[in-house]
């Protein structure tokens, strides 16, 4: 410990940093950039590209990381969603074009709420029980699914299994990340008085 800063959360520092300017050109390189894409679908991205942005620059340190198995556990929902959004049609009906808006500005809701405890990989920081924490678990992952829903209503053949294949692989992760949340000693109180993870009365 050098005046009360690690090493390695310089290095961490340095790593938000370079992810959080990473993520917010996305978000302007996608919504000029990207003209093939609806102009709401790319203001949806490019909002949560910016909101993941600055949570990169404002989070505070992990008080637990994941380890190797627990980032693997995370990789294939992540991969899976993001090609989901990658290679949906670019001639999305208004339907998916809503149905993607609604889910992002769920997860937008829910990573605002979460502020410096944002997560990108499994760790574990202050526990948030705030905003629509109070209704499920993993809203953000819930906005997630949503917005895939849209990538399915786009480009049915390619949205719909990707979409599928995300939301299976995404308990792995759910899986993952509450395990080092379990830590927590106020963590099984919010279980119990938050029951489900991502939809009301059904998971």
């Amino acid at each position: 410990m050098a005046g009360g800063v690690t090493a390695s959360w310089r290095w961490e520092r340095a790593y938000d940093v370079a992810l959080g300017l990473s993520a917010i050109s996305w978000g302007g390189l996608g919504l000029f950039a990207a003209v093939e894409r609806p102009l709401a679908v790319r203001v949806a991205l490019a909002g949560l590209n910016v909101v993941v942005g600055g949570l990169f620059l404002a989070r505070r340190e992990a008080l637990t990381a994941g380890g190797p198995r627990a980032i693997l556990a995370a990789l294939p929902s992540m991969l899976l969603g993001a090609l989901a959004v990658r290679l949906a049609d670019a001639s999305w009906p208004a339907l998916a074009q809503g149905v993607f808006c609604a889910g992002a500005a769920l997860a937008v809701t829910s990573l605002l709420a979460l502020g410096r405890s944002f997560a990108f990989l499994p760790s574990r920081r202050e526990l948030v029980v705030r905003g629509p924490y109070r209704w499920v678990r993993h809203p953000a992952y819930l906005g997630e699914l949503v917005m895939l829903a849209g990538c399915a209503l786009a480009a049915p053949r390619i949205g719909v299994p990707l979409a599928l294949a995300t939301a299976l692989t995404l308990g792995l992760r759910i899986r993952a990340e509450e395990s080092l949340l379990a830590q927590d000693a106020g963590w099984a109180r919010y279980r119990e008085r938050v029951r489900w993870r991502l939809v009301p009365f059904a998971y």
